[in-house]
């Protein structure tokens, strides 16, 4: 869900909605997340993560989004201005090509004068501190070194930056719906069925994903639209566990349908794939996305579109599955869910879906094994220049080679990818056994923070 175009800050004046024109919510599960965001910028995910960790041991009432230097890059200056502060891992190791590894500093320095930008340097000194604070850094830190109480006391200043600020409504300026007891901080994602929203929850005091589709006055909005979108709703709801999206609250206004759920800072797997997985990561992703599908098709539910960006990165580097509006479960009725068999994305549909059939769950396993192929190999298995060429890939062509150093996967890839469905596994379970006996000692990485709040890299 990175690399947004974000909307600045509103404030909802709207009354709240009479009781009976909502659907009933259910509380959220989590704990509250502060309304106060600063942004990690680094390219590595790993080492994001671990400096978000530590800001919110440092400020909790603090909360982080992370980036890469592109995202940042991306950035307008309404949406630089959603964050109370910028914090930059910079690398000061020698460079090939002779760049500034602090030209970063400076250009936003330029575009946003007074927004505290904080250096955390890996393999810097002291003079490459003394040049952050003469580029516009307002502190300095060594990020091995990163004491927790001299960041508590740098970012606590911080919290009341953007109380009482004046800023004009989002709905007025770009026709975001009113949604009562919610204000909405920005885009994050936009389909031709749906926007989402990072917003606030007044009720909660919570940050949430809220995820909004248009009805009033829009004539490509079916029936079949809305069904779809109370049934995402009613089978998230129904569900209670850490692998799958927390839904806060929805409903229905006069003009939209609206679906609170967690957000996730940090991001989809999708924007995780844009640099290289691990053998550790992606094992550690393909079992617990695995156990996800375990519960799912245990309730009865086929999910029908996972792909890397349906599936969500915690904090914590867990995989939470979202997105079940093209989902079949057991209540649902064959004409409903059977209107358009082709709702995934041609890169990661089964061949029975690509012919017009109905899924079962080792549909799921498939999409399963197109993503497992994509994390080991830094591919797809099946590309071509037009949809048809990638569908002619999944009905008749043979799985790619692993690389050398992989090639124990290949045969757990080749049956999760088998163009039939019961030559797959039959279950999420018998794939989550062979996947251990294969991976053997593969152990899955874990971010350490020492008893001080001190990275350690």
């Amino acid at each position: 869900m990175k690399d947004p175009s974000m909307a600045p800050v509103i404030d909802n004046a709207a009354a709240r909605e009479p009781a009976s024109a909502r659907l009933d919510p259910r509380p959220a599960r989590n704990a509250v997340r502060p309304g106060h965001l600063c942004l990690v910028v680094h390219d590595d995910l790993e080492l994001r993560l671990k400096l978000a960790g530590v800001v919110r041991r440092a400020a909790v009432k603090l909360d982080a989004d992370t980036l890469t230097q592109s995202g940042l890059a991306s950035l307008s200056i309404d949406q630089l201005r959603s964050y109370v502060a910028v914090l930059l891992i910079i690398e000061f190791m020698r460079r090939d090509d002779d760049a500034d590894p602090l030209a970063v500093v400076a250009r936003l320095r330029s575009r946003m004068p007074r927004l505290p930008i904080f250096v955390f340097a890996r393999h810097g000194d002291e003079r490459s501190a003394a040049r952050a604070i003469k580029a516009g850094a307002a502190d300095y830190w060594p990020i091995h070194s990163v004491d927790l109480a001299e960041l508590s006391a740098a970012l606590q200043p911080l919290l009341g930056a953007m109380r009482g600020a004046a800023v004009a409504p989002v709905s007025q300026m770009h026709g975001v719906p009113e949604v009562a007891g919610y204000r909405v901080l920005k885009k994050i994602a936009h389909s031709a069925a749906a926007t989402v929203y990072l917003a606030r929850s007044d009720d909660l005091a919570q940050s949430v994903a809220l995820k909004v589709q248009h009805i009033d006055g829009n004539v490509n909005i079916t029936d079949e639209d809305r069904q779809r979108f109370a049934r995402e709703c009613a089978i998230l709801s129904s569900m209670n566990h850490r692998s799958i999206a927390d839904v806060i609250d929805y409903g229905m206004t006069a003009k939209c349908l609206y679906l609170a759920m967690e957000y996730f800072p940090c991001g989809s797997l999708r924007e995780r794939l844009r640099n290289p997985v691990s053998e550790a990561d992606a094992v550690n992703y393909a079992r617990q996305i695995a156990e996800a599908l375990q519960l799912v098709h245990s309730a009865g539910i086929v999910h029908r579109d996972l792909k890397p960006s349906n599936l969500m990165v915690t904090t914590d580097n867990r995989i939470v599955l979202i997105d079940f509006g093209s989902a079949r479960g057991r209540l649902v009725t064959h004409e409903l869910s059977s209107s358009d068999p082709m709702t995934g994305s041609p890169y990661y549909a089964c061949p029975e879906q690509i012919d017009g059939k109905e899924p079962d769950h080792r549909g799921d396993l498939y999409s399963l094994g197109v993503v497992l192929y994509e994390m080991l190999a830094g591919t797809l298995p099946f590309l071509g220049n037009s949809v048809s060429e990638i569908f002619q890939g999944h009905r008749l062509a043979a799985v790619p080679p692993l690389p050398a150093a992989l090639k124990r996967y290949q045969p757990v890839v080749n049956r999760l990818l088998d163009k039939k469905p019961e030559n797959r596994y039959p279950t999420s379970a018998h794939f989550l056994r062979e996947l251990e006996t294969v991976a053997g000692p593969i152990a899955q990485q874990r971010r350490r923070t020492d008893q001080n709040g001190a990275l350690i890299t």
